[in-house]
């Protein structure tokens, strides 16, 4: 077959006619390459016989193309087989009334039956009695569409021999059947563990639903830290009625603001929400409020889920009310620290003695009892047997034994020998706990150091025994009453002086025998503690007793307690007089007088001190004199010099000023002395106050004859000055213009130009010496003006000056800003001539009242600056005398070096 012959063949025809056209076409061409007849052959005969060549050529050629579609149609219907009979999905096509046509093999093992037995069979049969009827229903649905588009449905197939599987129906109808009953083609799905998975998991929602709505604990969902569901539990917690009342709301609502232990709710519910999404998990415990106001504790958990939803987490949260759990741990808390307070407050230690192991476990208390340091672990019952003292450890043992055997309660003091030797007494009680019959069960017990307690008794004892010899060799009486002050008991040396003997007088009342002591006796009886001196006359003399007395209310007696004062006494009254004559002396005095003992505690105060301090003297005595002499204490001087004179040396203080009150002081400090030594100091103060007003006076009279005088002087110094300098601008100056004037009129020269020169030469240095002699501008604009004008003629290059004022546009007292103008003056002046400076910086400012002016320079400056001083200088003494008279003050400051700054400050009446 030729090229042509080939397309030919797999041109594809439009219609039947062309295609057979072309067929002819193919078979002549064919008959004409293979067969001819004779030359003289009828043309009709050969037109015929090539007829018949050529069809039998297109029967042949229409032959072989229906063997090649033969086979091709074999080719497509083995592979249509392979797709079909065993693919993954079950294929089946079943009629209106679900009768089964055709399905492939996975169609027919999902249905549990062999191929053959299927096909004829109702599909619905295998549908499970629960889903049959929807499954009908959805078959006609798909018979009555029109548009051919795929619906599905999932079933439970029940198979013979074989458990139940749930499959996924994706169907449709037949396009090309013409005539019903229309053909339904249907894909079978096994989705068994799909559908498994997916009712497990309903399963498990409506548990959880049924846990969260109808658990006792509250159950909440929060997204973002918000609620976004709760359960009926939770509202009954907060006291909501409704959910809407929650929802929406951050985690710390119905809180307090803060939390007890101190933090902000809403920070503290952040962090917690925080930990749930990091660690996935968190608990803690809560303080809310409900509705009503009421406190709740709570204990939550919080879970954190995946959110579906958002991609993110939601977080569960379970509630449970332990407010009365809580409150009972409170208790034994407080139950617990009430023990530990007692255990503590009596210095008690705990110790347990386990027989089974012989091992002793105390606290540190009971440790320390024992003089051991602390160690958690359990401790060998030898160790506590080795620590009693040897003489007690026979009854300790015996009494040991005989709990441990009677069941009987412990309790013994003994005593226990430190590790340094120390011996120490214990007061140890307890009793056995039987853990169960048989068993021998451990040793519960207290212990206590009463080492204290047992020296008290022991000093006690002693004490004892010394009131016994003081009431033997001294002249003390110790007696006892009874209620209605009869006698128990009257002993005592102190009787020997009355002629009584010990308990002579015993059995009858004090009020007959001592009528004297009647009124603090019935005080005494009636529980009130009494303490005075009773006068008694025996033998003509008069016998002092000091009393003191208490009642016993335990034994209801009273106790008195009395000493023969007599001698004492005598000696006191005569030294009363002394000091009622000693008192009258500084009391008549016009000095403020003190006396300090060696504590500097007040022993004397007279009456003028009094008044002055105004603070009696019953106030006075045995007080710190820092408590009221405020203003000496406070002066290091004072001070000082009551060390000299506590140190024997005499000392004194001219025109001390008082710190709180408006006075003058001439001090002297005398040192007392008692028996050769040093006892305290005597303060004798004289009011120097009108000497000092009357001098103060005299100075201010004489300085405002100075600043008259000065204030002469400075005005004939201006107006001289200003004579001067009017004389140099009216005379000198104008004679200068007159010969500038003559010769400019001469024709020019060298001569003449260089008179010119001179001469204007001499007319800028007649107007600067008349400017410097008296500024006019200070007159006519002020001082402000002035200085910066002073400023302005010194060369740049010279000396750079930085100016600032401040304050000044109000004027100030003529000889003021004289002397300001003048003194910033000679300043600059010292400055150019000797400072070597590069730069000054002159400060004039007028503030609360005065005028403060500074002029400091960068220059050589010097050490010592005594060379400022008047008599060393003219320009500085000058400027001191005269901010001297205007009652202002003049500091210096200077160093090698570092330059030198000059301040004055000048008081401003406003």
């Amino acid at each position: 077959m030729s090229d042509a012959e080939t397309e030919a063949n797999h041109r594809p025809s439009t219609t039947t006619q062309q295609q057979l056209q072309d067929l002819r076409l193919r078979a002549e061409r064919r008959h004409n390459a293979t067969y001819s007849l004779p030359p003289d052959t009828p043309a009709i005969v050969q037109q015929l016989v090539q007829d018949l060549q050529v069809h039998q050529i297109e029967l042949e050629m229409q032959y072989e193309e229906l063997l090649m579609a033969q086979r091709e149609a074999e080719r497509l219907r083995q592979q249509y087989e392979g797709l079909y009979d065993f693919a993954p999905v079950g294929y089946c096509t079943v009629a209106g009334s679900s009768v089964i046509e055709q399905l492939n093999l996975r169609a027919s093992k999902l249905l549990g039956s062999l191929r053959a037995g299927l096909v004829g069979r109702r599909l619905a049969m295998f549908v499970a009695p629960k889903n049959r009827q929807e499954f009908n229903d959805y078959l006609d649905n798909l018979l009555q569409q029109h548009d051919s588009a795929p619906q599905v449905i999932t079933v439970q197939l029940l198979r013979e021999g074989l458990p139940p599987i749930y499959v996924r129906i994706e169907g449709q109808a037949a396009e090309n059947d013409e005539l019903p009953p229309r053909a339904i083609r249907l894909a079978l799905t096994d989705v068994t563990e799909q559908y498994q998975t997916r009712r497990a998991l309903e399963i498990s929602e409506e548990r959880f639903r049924i846990l969260f709505n109808r658990s006792e604990d509250g159950m909440l969902l929060m997204r973002d830290n918000r609620f976004v569901d709760c359960n009926e539990a939770a509202l009954r917690l907060l006291g909501l009625g409704t959910k809407e009342e929650l929802l929406g709301r951050h985690a710390a609502a119905y809180s307090p603001e803060k939390q007890p232990n101190g933090l902000f709710s809403t920070l503290q519910a952040n962090a917690y929400w925080e930990e749930a999404l990091r660690k996935g998990y968190c608990r803690f415990e809560w303080c809310r409020m409900r509705t009503t106001g009421e406190e709740f504790w709570e204990d939550i958990l919080l879970t954190a889920i995946p959110d579906p939803e958002t991609g993110g987490h939601l977080v569960h949260a379970a509630w449970r009310d332990i407010t009365h759990e809580k409150q009972a741990a409170i208790r034994i808390r407080e139950s617990e620290e009430r023990l530990r307070l007692a255990l503590n407050a009596s210095e008690t230690g705990v110790w347990t003695i386990d027989y089974t192991t012989d091992l002793v476990q105390w606290d540190v208390r009971s440790q320390t009892i024992f003089g051991r340091p602390f160690d958690p672990n359990p401790t060998p019952f030898q160790v506590i047997k080795d620590a009693i003292h040897p003489d007690d450890f026979a009854c300790v043992s015996e009494a040991l034994q005989r709990s441990s055997r009677e069941h009987a309660p412990f309790d013994l003091e003994h005593r226990v020998v430190w590790p340094d030797g120390t011996v120490r007494h214990v007061s140890a009680v307890g009793k056995i706990v039987q853990s169960a019959p048989g068993h021998p069960g451990r040793f519960v017990g207290l212990m206590r150091d009463i080492t204290q307690r047992r020296e008290a008794e022991e000093e006690l004892n002693y004490k004892n025994q010394l009131l016994e010899h003081i009431l033997v060799h001294l002249p003390v009486i110790l007696g006892r009453l009874t209620p209605n002050g009869t006698y128990l008991e009257l002993v005592g040396q102190g009787l020997r002086r009355l002629d009584v003997r010990d308990n002579e007088l015993v059995g009858r009342s004090l009020f007959d025998v001592f009528p004297s002591m009647t009124e603090p006796a019935r005080r005494l009886l009636a529980a009130e503690p009494v303490a005075f001196i009773d006068v008694a006359e025996y033998g003509g003399q008069k016998l002092y007793y000091q009393n003191y007395g208490f009642f016993d209310q335990q034994r209801q007696q009273a106790v008195l307690f009395a000493i023969d004062v007599t001698e004492a006494e005598q000696g006191r009254v005569q030294l009363q007089a002394e000091k009622e004559f000693t008192q009258s002396l500084l009391n008549n005095t016009v000095d403020c007088v003190v006396a300090l003992d060696t504590e500097l505690h007040i022993t004397a105060w007279n009456s003028r001190t009094a008044t002055l301090v105004q603070v009696p003297e019953a106030e006075a005595l045995g007080r710190p004199y820092q408590d009221l002499l405020t203003g000496m204490a406070s002066d290091p001087a004072i001070h000082d010099r009551l060390m000299r004179a506590l140190a024997g040396e005499p000392c004194d203080y001219q025109n001390w000023h008082g710190r709180n009150r408006p006075v003058i002081m001439d001090f002297n400090f005398v040192p007392l002395h008692t028996q050769g030594t040093v006892s305290g100091v005597l303060i004798v103060g004289r009011d120097v106050t009108e000497r000092a007003m009357m001098l103060a006076e005299a100075t201010r009279l004489k300085l405002r004859q100075q600043q008259e005088v000065l204030s002469a002087i400075l005005t004939t110094q201006e107006e001289e000055r200003r004579r001067i300098s009017e004389s140099l601008h009216n005379g000198v100056g104008q004679l200068l213009y007159a010969t500038r004037l003559s010769l400019d009129t001469l024709p020019p020269s060298e001569a003449a130009r260089t008179s010119l020169q001179l001469l204007a030469d001499a007319i800028r240095a007649t107007r600067a010496i008349s400017f410097e002699l008296t500024p006019s501008i200070l007159e006519d604009f002020g001082l402000e003006t002035a200085l910066r004008e002073l400023v302005k003629r010194i060369p740049t290059q010279a000396l750079a000056i930085d100016l600032n004022l401040s304050g000044l546009h109000q004027p100030l007292p003529r000889p003021l800003e004289t002397t300001v103008y003048r003194s910033v003056q000679e300043l600059l002046n010292n400055v150019m001539k000797h400072a070597k400076a590069h730069e000054v910086f002159v400060q004039v400012a007028r503030e609360d009242g005065t005028l403060h002016v500074s002029v400091e320079d960068d220059g050589v400056g010097f050490e010592d600056t005594t060379l400022a001083k008047p008599s060393n200088g003219i320009g500085l003494a000058g400027i001191r005398t005269r901010v001297g008279l205007l009652g202002g003050t003049f500091s210096l400051q200077s160093r090698p070096g570092r330059g030198t700054s000059i301040t004055l400050a000048f008081p401003v009446n406003s």
